[in-house]
Parts: C-alpha cells; structure tokens; sequence
C-alpha cells in the first residue's frame, strides 16, 4: 500500500508499505477518511523529527481485520481512536500518572507505533485504543471527532469557570472548536480572535459570541466588555510563537492562559508581565479515550458544529501539494479531509 509521511522539511513523500496484518491484540482499519492537521503542516515547514505513526492522526474508518484476542470492537465496526489506557506497569503508571503511560504513548507516536498514519488505506493499531462512533455520524464528520476531542481536553485542563470572558486566539480549526467547546462549557463571552475575515465569519457561524482582528480591536471590545478588566481566559490555539505573549497580555490580574497550538520554534516573552499578573499557564495535548466518546456525543447531538469547518476531500495524489499549498498560504482552508482508497 501506499503511505503519505512527511519525512523533513519541506519534505513529503509517498512510501511503499506492506499491507498490515492485525496480531493477537491489534486491528486493521480501513481508513475512510483522515484530516490534514496543523501539526501535520508545522512538522513540513519546521522539520520536526516527525513520527509516523502521527503523520496522519485525524483518521476515521472500518474495521477490516481483528486479532484473536480482540473482543472491544468487531469487523465493520466504524472506528476512531487516541491514545491506550495505561498498560499499569510502567513507571509513570506506577506513579498515579497512567495518562502519561509511557507504553501507551511509545504505541501511539514512539518507536513502537505504527509504520505510518492514517494518510495510507489501512492501520493497523491496539485494538484498544479505538472506540466505536456513532451511526449517526456522517463520515466526513467524524474525521473531525479527532481536532474535537483536543479542544474537549484543553478546556477540561484549563481554568474555566462558569460566567467567564474566554479569548481563543486563532481560529483554525482547534481553534473554532475549543471556542465552541468552551461555550458548551459555560463560558459567559467568547470571542475569536484572529486576523482573517473570512475565519471570524466562521467563528461567529459556529457560535462565537464575538470575533475581532488582534490588537487595537481587541483591546477596544476587551475594555468595553469588561470595563478595562480584560478577559479571564485566553486559549492560545494559533500555534505561532507570537501568540503566547499576545495571549498573557489579553488576561486580567489573576488570569490564566491554556496552550493548545503547537509549534517547535522558540518563542519570546515577557517574563516580569507573567509574574506581576499572577498568571496560571497550561497546557495541552492529546486527549483520553473516554473524553473521545463524550466529544464523539458532542457532535452526534449538534453540540459541536464540525461541518462547516470542512473544505475539502482530496486523493493520496494531491496530498503532498496541498500540505505545501497550506504551508504556503496560497489556500485557506480550515480543515482538508484525505481519501486514502481514492485514485
């Protein structure tokens, strides 16, 4: 079969991979359909030592084959998947931090995970780490179940409260989706922030209560809003390294900044304005199983518009030329699903 990988920067390749064959614990998916990510992106322009088990993470499809031992999921189950629960033995494990299980992540992104993602026909993964989606579900939607549930997780690590002004700086589509996560959540006022008209559109289509352009903007509608107070919460989900300065400074005295962006390059701040405001910073990646399946209901009852963030669907063919499209910016699409089997 063939695999997409990103393999450097400004590299991409379609490799030749044998077809999986699933062992005694393990299934092999038929991928349907797998988002392009913004990491998938990152990795290409910035040239990260990229997994290629991640290289392909916002995958949906059937199951085709299950080992012996598999009893959780059966053959034609539609599946999604994330991290394993933790295996209980390694040290993380041992220390009460089973959702750092060092097993778990070396099979999902490590030296033991998968040969490629899902930007390739079949995967063959632990059949535990794939939940069933709901039949209800439109295909292409469930692609986005994936973006979704690290948007589930970032708001459920942050420090939201009930009532709360809530900034998400950048409107990709972790972005749009940890806003309406956020919402869903209880927070009093969502804005969107980002630079692109046509993104704050969306934002507002998707149940933003406001979306400004970074800067004067914002600290205009900020001050209005909250008499000069500014905004509780900020998630930063731009994945640029301007953004987490820019994220610290659109919070109150007290306030609290959630990264959910992701990028390798370094980034300059301002430490003596995190100290004298009394910051809290998080951070977050990934997400668990079970916060999968509640974000899987999520979208399954329209609480999460996943929809109109998608654009397109395109074949193995054209993967490399739109990553390099995007990493150029000569299109703007928020979310690209790939058709592996296509072509």
């Amino acid at each position: 079969m063939r695999a997409g990988l990103v393999t450097g920067k400004g590299q991409f390749e379609l490799v030749e991979r044998e077809d999986p064959e699933p062992s005694v614990d393990e299934v092999v998916i038929a991928i349907q359909r797998c988002g392009i990510c913004g990491s998938d992106v990152h990795a290409y322009v910035e040239g990260w030592k990229y997994s290629p088990s991640v290289c392909g993470h916002e995958w949906v499809g059937v199951i085709a084959a299950a080992g012996q031992g598999v009893n959780n999921v059966v053959e034609g189950d539609r599946v999604t998947g994330a991290l394993a629960p933790g295996c209980g033995a390694c040290l993380e494990c041992r220390s009460d931090l089973s959702h750092y299980c060092k097993t778990a992540w070396s099979d999902y992104a490590g030296p033991t995970g998968p040969t490629s993602g899902g930007f390739a026909p079949f995967l063959c993964v632990k059949a535990e780490r794939v939940i069933a989606i709901p039949e209800s579900i439109d295909t292409d939607d469930a692609a986005l179940i994936e973006p979704a549930s690290v948007a589930f997780h970032a708001v459920r690590k942050s420090q939201l409260r009930v009532g709360d002004v809530v900034c998400v700086v950048g409107c990709g589509p972790i972005g749009l989706l940890t806003a309406q996560v956020a919402k869903s959540a209880g927070a009093g006022v969502v804005i969107a922030v980002e630079p692109d008209e046509n993104r704050r559109k969306l934002a507002l289509a998707t149940g933003s209560d406001i979306a400004v352009a970074p800067g004067d903007e914002l600290r205009s509608v900020l001050d209005e809003l909250t008499e000069g107070l500014q905004a509780d919460l900020a998630f930063d989900c731009a994945g640029i390294p301007q953004t987490m300065q820019q994220s610290v400074d659109m919070v109150r005295r007290g306030g609290s900044v959630c990264l959910v962006g992701v990028t390798g390059k370094e980034a300059q701040i301002n430490p003596i304005r995190w100290i004298s405001k009394e910051v809290t910073l998080n951070s977050s990646i990934v997400f668990t199983l079970e916060e999968m399946k509640a974000t899987s209901k999520m979208v399954a009852d329209g609480r999460l518009l996943v929809a109109p963030l998608r654009d397109a669907v395109i074949d193995l063919d054209a993967l490399g030329s739109t990553i390099d499209d995007l990493a150029e910016r000569r299109i703007d699409a928020v979310k690209i699903l790939v058709d592996p089997s296509a072509g």
